[in-house]
């Protein structure tokens, strides 16, 4: 996976996501992690946060896409 996009609202988006436009993945609305640890992606949950790295490094993705998931 090559990189994890986390909107404000918490939500997890993929590269490619119909829901996000490209020219807006930049701070401070959107954060990301990229080349994210093996599984991080399925560990996504309120429980098990997956704060930015890059970006707005104050975003944390708690919920997944579902169209998202849908590919994975």
């Amino acid at each position: 996976m090559a990189a994890i996009i986390i909107h404000a609202s918490g939500k997890a988006h993929l590269p490619g996501c119909q829901h996000i436009t490209p020219a807006d993945i930049r701070p401070p609305r959107y954060g990301w992690v990229l080349a994210p640890s093996p599984g991080a992606w399925r560990r996504l949950a309120p429980s098990s946060p997956l704060r930015a790295t890059q970006g707005n490094i104050e975003r944390a993705a708690v919920s997944r896409c579902e169209s998202c998931d849908a590919t994975q």
